[in-house]
């Protein structure tokens, strides 16, 4: 099997490279300069939804759950 590569095609590879890197390094400059952010995961509980919340306002939400 022979590999061609013409200048096209380095061009696109590389540029395609140089993107996924700088993705990568944004990330960890957001991670490690934002001390106040919260890492979160999916984790082995399952959530309930929110119900209520305690508010002084008078308003009606309805909702439909349809994920049981």
């Amino acid at each position: 099997m022979f590999l061609v590569f013409n200048k096209d095609k380095i061009y696109t590879y590389g540029i395609s490279i140089i993107t996924v890197i700088m993705l990568f390094c944004v990330a960890n400059v957001m991670l490690s300069y934002n001390q106040e952010s919260i890492t979160t995961s999916s984790g082995t509980t399952k959530l309930l939804p929110v119900y209520r919340v305690a508010t002084d306002e008078k308003k009606v939400a309805l909702t439909i759950n349809c994920a049981w």
